[in-house]
């Protein structure tokens, strides 16, 4: 029987090629995919790679180049003790506590002193002063009679020895970014081995990123029940900081950990490490953020970071978390129990023995009593400063670092306005007025180095600045220039030389009248050419400028110092001119100096941030006056203090000998006063800005607050040596005339030499004396 073979009937709709085909595009669309995939990562990976060459170069060139906007610091005279001079050991201490030096038993560490009534020791912070980085030194000052007569540096004796000089300012970028730039061997190694242990413990082994570092941190976190220890590197957080946003986002993440790479691959260790101390955000002074541990120590305790103790580093570290968070001025508390949390690790982690642990926890916070930093403290003396940068063109160089070292005088600037804050308000009260403004100048004679500078009232207002913008009438100031000129004629005019002190009209070139009086409406006939000075007798000065000719008088004022431009008419010869304090000390200077002109300057020295010296002010000696003449008016201001105008002060300071000059304008708008002893010169103002009367002369206003501060700063007593060329003689009043001693109404004064011809006549002898048996008896006669 034949078999039937069954044959399976395909489905409807299906054949033989559509299986085929099927079977064909399986491999083919895996291949598809895979060769998508292999596109999409070389695209993908080209991307990753051009994006990171350009993160590199963007890296690189911040890295490698100017990192920061360093602002400039401006120091202020740099305090210099020399064997045999006079020292004040409270103004020595102040100086020191404004440096936030700490007074001990016993001087061991740098930023430490201890004094006692004959002795100061002085353990010195190491301090660049443009000439490099010095040591720290302990010095040793030892006076008798307030002057130094063992002066020790490191226990060697010394000439002279300098000291830290106090910061003023910081002159800040056009961004307004602050910092204190150290490398790394000046940063404590406590402080990065704290650092390391609470934020990356395995920093000098991971490649930028460390996920064992991020599981370590979570397991210590749930431990601990805060976070004690950071999940991010030190690179991923500098990489942060320097490069990237502050906004959360996923693709900040991955730049982040890029260029947390490119950092690992590029840099080392130290320069990424030093990098991140410099850069890290630790607080905020108002508008301005506090980056890097240098200006963070700055800104807490006010005082270098090498000089911070176990538990201010411990401070410093612990507002790596939250600058805001555990602020020590606003959460006191808060910000206690995060350091105590750090003093824990690095005793745990043996940064620190037990016996520092229990007496750290034990110590307050130690923060600055205000978070206001100790800048812009002094803002009329910074506007000098930086009027002087422009000029000399180092205005652009504000990013780079610069060290500017200037005259400026702490306690000079100190007492001038504590002076003027007194007397302003006893000069309101006295006269029931008010809006009373001043402006002060003081300068060093021998260098013409501005020492301290107050523009208003408000001490502390950076404002208009009276003291170089408000130009005044100066009134009787301009009086020694008048008579100094006749003083350099010393074959016509000598101090006994006859002024007439009679009514006097002078005609304008249009047809004006000016008839000057005296201050008391007095006129005395004549006068000698002494009194109208030392008395600032109005009419004799115009009549002996008239004399001279204005153009000589204004050639003198010129050749002391003044540049502007000055008036030729006859009201010059009585202070029709205006100029602002600066500039009347500018000339007063030269005066003082004994004739020898100092351009006035505030900055002294200009370093650079690698310690080049950029500028220096050259102290080039110009003689402007004969040293005879020179002598001779210096003589006459020291009688205006003695017996003339200005004469209150031989009352106040019988000891002293001091020199200077009243001035007042019209209608007592304006009060002057000018005055010097042996080390500067200080020139005052008291007005209003409205320029309305206030009822006060150079001697009831201005010369009572030169008075007031000179209480405050104390004074070295004036004196000349003779010149050669200047010898006293006796003059007779009436002639002017060198005569012996048998004339009546003479008086004794210096005269150039070259100028004493005596005179064998007199107007009037001088009566014989009654003897005492005369006086007594009778001498005789009928």
């Amino acid at each position: 029987m034949a078999t039937r073979k069954l044959i399976k009937k395909p489905q409807k709709g299906f054949t033989k090629g559509k299986v085929e085909k099927e079977q064909k595009a399986k491999p083919g669309f895996t291949h598809w995919c895979a060769m998508t995939a292999i596109k999409l990562s070389i695209i993908f990976v080209t991307t990753l790679a051009l994006y990171s060459i350009y993160l590199d170069g963007k890296v690189r060139h911040t890295f490698e180049g100017q990192r920061w906007q360093v602002p400039a610091q401006v120091y202020g005279k740099v305090p210099t003790i020399n064997n045999d001079q006079q020292i004040n050991f409270d103004h020595l201490e102040q100086e020191l506590l404004h440096l936030h030096y700490k007074r001990v038993a016993k001087v061991k560490l740098p930023g430490q002193y201890a004094r006692n009534s004959n002795k100061f020791i002085i353990y010195r912070r190491e301090f660049d002063f443009g000439f490099g980085l010095e040591a720290p030194a302990k010095v040793s000052i030892e006076k008798k009679r307030d002057e130094v007569f063992r002066l020790l540096e490191d226990g060697q004796p010394l000439h002279k020895v300098k000291l830290e000089p106090i910061l003023i300012d910081r002159i800040l970028s056009a961004e307004g970014e602050d910092r204190v730039v150290l490398s790394l061997d000046q940063m404590p190694e406590q402080l990065i081995d704290t650092l390391l242990f609470i934020e990356d413990k395995d920093f000098y082994h991971h490649h930028g990123l460390s996920p064992t570092g991020i599981l370590r941190a979570f397991w210590k976190n749930i431990l601990a029940g805060e976070t004690v220890q950071g999940g991010s590197t030190l690179t991923q957080q500098l990489a942060k900081n320097m490069f990237l946003t502050r906004h959360k986002t996923l693709w900040r993440k991955v730049n982040e950990a890029l260029i947390s790479i490119i950092l690992e691959m590029r840099y080392s260790k130290d320069q990424i490490l030093e990098a991140y101390l410099n850069e890290v955000y630790l607080g905020q002074h108002y508008a301005n953020g506090i980056h890097g541990v240098g200006l963070a120590a700055q800104f807490y305790f006010g005082k270098p970071l090498k000089n911070l103790e176990s538990h201010e580093i411990a401070l410093l570290i612990a507002q790596i978390k939250g600058p805001s968070f555990y602020d020590p001025w606003r959460k006191p508390k808060r910000a206690a129990e995060r350091r105590d949390l750090v003093l824990r690790m690095m005793f745990e982690n043996h940064l620190i023995n037990k016996n520092e642990f229990n007496q750290a926890l034990l110590t307050p916070l130690n923060i600055r009593a205000e978070r206001r930093f100790d800048k812009q403290t002094y803002p009329a003396y910074m506007q000098l400063v930086r009027r002087e940068l422009k000029q000399m063109g180092a205005a652009n160089a504000m990013q780079s670092g610069i060290r500017i070292f200037t005259g400026f005088d702490l306690h000079r600037q100190t007492h001038v306005e504590r002076a003027i804050k007194q007397q302003l308000a006893l000069l309101e009260k006295a006269k029931a007025t008010e809006k009373l403004e001043a402006a002060v100048v003081i300068s060093d004679i021998r260098s013409g180095q501005i020492q301290a500078v107050v523009g208003g009232k408000s001490v502390k207002f950076s404002g208009f600045n009276r003291a170089l913008d408000a130009k005044r009438p100066i009134g009787s100031l301009i009086k020694p220039a008048v008579y100094l000129t006749a003083l350099e004629k010393f074959n016509t005019y000598n101090f006994a030389t006859p002024l007439k002190d009679e009514p006097i009209s002078l005609e304008s070139s249009k047809g004006k009248y000016w008839q000057p009086q005296n201050y008391d409406g007095k006129f005395r006939g004549q006068v000698p050419l002494i009194q109208g000075l030392v008395n600032s007798l109005n009419v004799p000065t115009v009549n002996l400028g008239m004399q001279l000719g204005i153009d000589k008088v204004a050639t003198t004022l010129t050749a002391l110092g003044y540049e502007g431009k000055v008036p030729m008419v006859p009201s010059m010869l009585l202070g029709a001119i205006n100029m602002s304090a600066y500039e009347v000390n500018q000339w007063y200077n030269t005066i003082a100096n004994n004739g020898l002109y100092n351009d006035a300057h505030a900055i002294i020295r200009v370093v650079s941030g690698q310690g080049d010296v950029l500028w220096s002010k050259n102290n080039i000696v110009d003689a402007r006056l004969s040293p005879q003449a020179a002598y001779l008016i210096d003589y006459a201001l020291a009688r205006v203090a003695k017996d003339g105008t200005a004469k209150s002060l031989s009352w106040l300071f019988p000891e002293q000998i001091i020199a200077g000059k009243t001035g007042t304008s019209n209608d007592l708008r304006d009060s002057w006063f000018v005055g010097y002893d042996q080390q500067s010169v200080v020139t005052t103002w008291i007005g209003r800005d409205d320029n309305l009367p206030m009822g006060l002369t150079g001697s009831s206003g201005a010369l009572s607050l030169f008075a007031n501060y000179l209480k405050k700063q104390g004074s070295s007593s004036r004196f000349d040596l003779l010149p050669e060329g200047i010898e006293f003689a006796t003059f007779e009043l009436a002639t002017g005339n060198a005569v012996m001693d048998d004339c009546a109404n003479v008086a004794y004064y210096p005269a150039i030499r070259d100028s004493i011809f005596y005179s064998d006549k007199c107007l009037q002898q001088r009566p014989e004396q009654a003897s005492w048996l005369e006086k007594i008896f009778g001498s005789g006669s009928d």
